[in-house]
């Protein structure tokens, strides 16, 4: 027995198995800077290097305070309160 269902000899798909061919485009015209669209000058740094370079160096002086001057005291343990 087979696995595929009898199909009529004139049963054709509505969809085509194949994509027609399509016609070629036309090659793009070069493109040509103008000063409308042209890159800004940078001026320098933005606001956004500037938080993230503030960030890095807190982060570090943090980690360089908490290398250099350990908690050296040790916790009191709490005093238990009295049930009355």
């Amino acid at each position: 027995m087979t696995h595929t269902p009898p199909v009529p000899p004139a049963n054709t798909s509505p969809y085509p198995i194949q994509e027609p061919p399509h016609p070629p485009s036309p090659p793009a015209p070069p493109q040509q800077k103008t000063e409308e669209w042209a890159q800004p000058e940078r001026r320098g740094w933005s606001l956004g290097r500037i938080v993230g370079a503030a960030a890095g160096v807190g982060a570090i002086a943090i980690g360089v305070a908490a290398v250099l001057f350990p908690r050296e005291d040790k916790p009191e343990p709490r005093k238990k309160k009295r049930k009355n």
